[in-house]
Protein backbone atom coordinates (compact mmCIF):
# COMPACT_ATOMS: atom_id res chain seq x y z
CA UNK A 1 0.00 0.00 0.00
CA UNK A 2 1.37 3.37 -0.72
CA UNK A 3 -0.32 7.20 -0.63
CA UNK A 4 1.38 9.64 -2.62
CA UNK A 5 1.11 13.50 -2.90
CA UNK A 6 0.32 14.22 -6.83
CA UNK A 7 2.45 16.93 -7.90
CA UNK A 8 1.06 20.45 -10.05
CA UNK A 9 1.02 18.66 -13.36
CA UNK A 10 -0.37 15.70 -12.15
CA UNK A 11 -3.13 17.69 -11.09
CA UNK A 12 -3.84 20.12 -14.00
CA UNK A 13 -6.42 17.43 -15.50
CA UNK A 14 -8.16 17.57 -12.48
CA UNK A 15 -7.69 19.26 -9.16
CA UNK A 16 -10.10 17.87 -6.66
CA UNK A 17 -7.94 14.61 -6.78
CA UNK A 18 -4.60 15.09 -4.69
CA UNK A 19 -3.76 12.10 -3.19
CA UNK A 20 -2.90 9.10 -4.99
CA UNK A 21 -3.46 5.28 -2.83
CA UNK A 22 -1.97 2.28 -4.54
CA UNK A 23 -2.04 -1.20 -3.28
CA UNK A 24 -0.10 -4.36 -4.48
CA UNK A 25 -2.23 -7.51 -4.46
CA UNK A 26 -5.35 -5.76 -5.31
CA UNK A 27 -8.49 -7.91 -6.22
CA UNK A 28 -11.57 -6.18 -8.34
CA UNK A 29 -14.62 -7.58 -7.84
CA UNK A 30 -17.91 -6.36 -9.40
CA UNK A 31 -16.16 -3.54 -9.49
CA UNK A 32 -15.21 -3.23 -6.28
CA UNK A 33 -11.68 -3.33 -4.72
CA UNK A 34 -11.26 -6.20 -2.09
CA UNK A 35 -8.45 -5.61 -0.05
CA UNK A 36 -7.32 -7.62 2.83
CA UNK A 37 -5.46 -5.74 5.63
CA UNK A 38 -2.74 -7.58 7.71
CA UNK A 39 -1.84 -5.44 11.01
CA UNK A 40 1.17 -4.57 9.21
CA UNK A 41 -0.54 -2.92 6.18
CA UNK A 42 -2.40 -0.85 8.46
CA UNK A 43 0.69 0.53 10.07
CA UNK A 44 2.52 1.44 6.87
CA UNK A 45 -0.93 3.13 5.94
CA UNK A 46 -1.25 4.82 8.61
CA UNK A 47 2.51 5.99 8.03
CA UNK A 48 1.87 6.87 4.69
CA UNK A 49 -1.30 9.10 5.39
CA UNK A 50 0.35 10.87 8.33
CA UNK A 51 3.53 11.27 5.51
CA UNK A 52 1.19 12.85 2.95
CA UNK A 53 -0.71 15.17 5.23
CA UNK A 54 2.63 16.95 6.47
CA UNK A 55 3.33 17.40 3.08
CA UNK A 56 0.12 18.78 2.63
CA UNK A 57 0.04 21.07 5.52
CA UNK A 58 3.84 21.97 4.57
CA UNK A 59 2.57 22.83 0.81
CA UNK A 60 -0.45 25.03 2.95
CA UNK A 61 2.01 27.04 4.58
CA UNK A 62 4.36 27.70 1.41
CA UNK A 63 1.03 28.96 -0.25
CA UNK A 64 0.24 30.92 2.51
CA UNK A 65 3.82 32.39 2.82
CA UNK A 66 3.38 33.49 -0.66
CA UNK A 67 0.08 35.38 -0.64
CA UNK A 68 0.95 37.54 2.29
CA UNK A 69 4.21 38.11 0.45
CA UNK A 70 1.87 39.52 -2.57
CA UNK A 71 -0.51 40.98 0.13
CA UNK A 72 2.22 43.00 1.17
CA UNK A 73 3.41 44.14 -2.34
CA UNK A 74 0.51 45.22 -3.32
CA UNK A 75 -0.22 47.21 -0.20
CA UNK A 76 2.85 48.92 -0.34
CA UNK A 77 2.47 49.58 -3.88
CA UNK A 78 -0.63 50.93 -3.16
CA UNK A 79 0.57 52.77 -0.20
CA UNK A 80 3.54 54.42 -2.26
CA UNK A 81 0.85 55.60 -5.00
CA UNK A 82 -1.51 57.04 -2.41
CA UNK A 83 1.59 59.14 -0.97
CA UNK A 84 2.57 60.25 -4.45
CA UNK A 85 -0.59 62.10 -4.65
CA UNK A 86 -0.74 61.17 -7.96
CA UNK A 87 -2.73 57.58 -7.81
CA UNK A 88 -1.42 55.34 -11.26
CA UNK A 89 -5.22 54.33 -11.63
CA UNK A 90 -4.16 51.11 -13.42
CA UNK A 91 -1.99 50.06 -10.56
CA UNK A 92 -4.84 50.18 -8.49
CA UNK A 93 -7.25 48.79 -10.23
CA UNK A 94 -4.41 46.14 -10.51
CA UNK A 95 -4.12 46.00 -6.66
CA UNK A 96 -8.17 45.76 -6.14
CA UNK A 97 -8.06 42.84 -8.65
CA UNK A 98 -5.56 40.98 -7.65
CA UNK A 99 -7.22 41.37 -3.76
CA UNK A 100 -10.51 40.50 -5.15
CA UNK A 101 -9.20 37.47 -7.01
CA UNK A 102 -7.98 35.85 -3.87
CA UNK A 103 -10.33 37.10 -1.93
CA UNK A 104 -12.88 34.79 -3.65
CA UNK A 105 -9.71 31.88 -3.65
CA UNK A 106 -9.36 31.62 -0.12
CA UNK A 107 -13.22 31.92 0.56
Amino acid sequence: MRLRLLDETELAGDPSRSVEMTFDGVRVEDDHLAVRLTPVDLVHLTLDAERVMVEIRAEVVRAERRWRRALEQWHEEGRMAVEARTPDVALLSRVLEALRRDALITC
